[in-house]
């Protein structure tokens, strides 16, 4: 892949985004608890229920996880120019932050990683653009990449999250 500059910056508005989340949302959730189980009744009690069973620790221990697995697709990308793991996952995290937006639209009220998620999606657009100009890809390529991604980082954020309700009943016990 030419642009290094692309590749790098995805981990850097990564962290940004992640550190947003683990710093603001939680509190935020506390703050509009009543308010989101009165207004969504159903969605709101298990998001909140995993909230509440989750220390700010293992939230962030989940974020540092996936921090590191796009750190190495980035690394591999960069030196070893194999593109379609951090394709993967850049596609994925660009429909991440497209449901953050969403949700905030949704309960038409600022949700603490509205603001990095629209930096991130500054960042995607110039990515694809850039990506799209130097040709790399095709349609399908793009297609395959962003469904395997969205697979992989739901198993993934899964598994972490099961792992820390594991955790989190193992300490109780």
């Amino acid at each position: 892949m030419r642009s290094e500059t692309l590749l790098w910056l995805f981990p850097a508005v990564f962290v940004l985004h992640e550190a947003e989340e683990i710093l603001f949302l939680p509190p935020w959730l506390q703050r509009h608890r009543e308010w989101l189980l009165n207004r969504f009744p159903r969605g709101s009690s298990r998001l909140l229920s995993f909230f509440d069973g989750i220390s700010r620790t293992a939230f962030a221990g989940i974020a540092a996880e996936e921090f590191v697995l796009v750190l190495g697709v980035t690394a591999w990308a960069s030196w070893a120019d194999v593109c379609y793991p951090w394709l993967a996952l850049f596609l994925a995290f660009g429909v991440h932050l497209v449901v953050h937006l969403l949700q905030g639209l949704l309960i038409r009220r600022y949700v603490p990683v509205v603001a990095t998620s629209l930096i991130g999606l500054l960042y995607c657009g110039w990515g694809l653009r850039t990506l799209l100009q130097l040709g790399m890809f095709s349609l399908r390529e793009y297609m395959l990449c962003a469904v395997a991604g969205c697979l992989i980082a739901g198993v993934n954020l899964w598994t972490m999250h099961a792992l820390a309700a594991t955790l989190r009943r193992r300490s109780r016990n």
